[in-house]
């Protein structure tokens, strides 16, 4: 009888710790949490278009009073703002290793916009303002040349927001050297050959297009005869073809624009866009066909 009762007790406790144990699994179930998985932030919209062009156009005539010019160096800053477009400012820009007699300059079909009455333009080092002449474009000559900073990065503020470019870079030598004199008296002293005319300089870039444009004139220079431009890399020797110099004759005066131009895309957050930027660097020189 005993025998049975403990039995009977151990079955019972058997039953407790069985029952005991199935409510702290169902408890645990009950309670448990489910992690998840954090939530990512919204993505920022996606930058798209050109919203914008800038130029800084450095010329720099060897010889003013041969070409009508009225001062040596000018530079001009000028930059525009539009709605958002798909084109680009400077597709006129000759492809490399090609030359052309009818280069053509086009500008895109934009919508203006305003960034306020005036930007500045700032290095860290040298600083300008450009006024607004137009809606949506700004533009400034008052720059001087030993002020201007070489291959610097300037920042451009305005009240809708701001970007960066990086400037360019002028010449340590041109050959033919003569094609850089100064005084009318001995200027168009350059050979330009019509079996083929070579120019060289330095320094070079690799993030540059180079162009030449030969500009023919009568030997008295009152009557232009036509032009020829070519473009390559900036790696420091251009030849122009003989088929496009062999047409004029022989004592006929010349210009040569000798040009570095560095076009880049860079970030702005006016319009979350892109702003095209421009950099170029100009000499004119003299020369007579041959």
């Amino acid at each position: 009888m005993l025998l049975l009762m403990l039995l009977a007790c151990r079955q019972g406790d058997i039953g407790i710790v069985k029952v005991y144990e199935n409510q702290r699994d169902s408890a645990v179930q009950d309670t448990q949490v489910v992690p998840t998985e954090p939530s990512e932030p919204a993505s920022e919209p996606e930058r798209t278009g050109i919203t914008g062009y800038t130029s800084l156009h450095l010329r720099q005539v060897a010889c003013p009073a041969c070409v009508g010019e009225p001062q040596e160096i000018k530079i001009t800053f000028s930059a525009e703002f539009h709605q958002p477009i798909s084109d680009n400012h400077t597709s006129w820009i000759p492809t490399s290793d090609q030359c052309t007699t009818n280069l053509i300059s086009m500008s895109p079909s934009t919508n203006p916009i305003n960034v306020g009455p005036s930007i500045v333009i700032d290095s860290g080092v040298h600083n300008f303002g450009a006024e607004q002449v137009a809606t949506g474009l700004y533009e400034t000559t008052s720059i001087w040349e030993s002020q201007l900073q070489r291959d610097a990065v300037y920042t451009v503020e305005s009240q809708e927001g701001s970007y960066d470019f990086v400037s360019s870079h002028g010449f340590d030598f041109i050959e033919p050297y003569n094609m850089l004199w100064v005084d009318p008296s001995y200027a168009f002293e350059a050979p330009i050959y019509r079996s083929g005319a070579t120019f060289t300089w330095a320094p070079t870039s690799t993030d540059s297009t180079f162009m030449i444009t030969v500009a023919v004139y009568s030997w008295d220079g009152s009557q232009f005869l036509g032009y020829v431009t070519c473009s390559g890399p900036d790696n420091g020797m251009m030849t122009i073809p003989a088929q496009y110099l062999q047409a004029y004759q022989a004592g006929s005066l010349v210009a040569i624009h000798l040009e570095r131009h560095k076009v880049s895309l860079v970030e702005t957050d006016i319009n979350n866009s892109y702003i095209e930027t421009h950099m170029s660097w100009e000499v004119v020189g003299t020369g007579t066909i041959y």
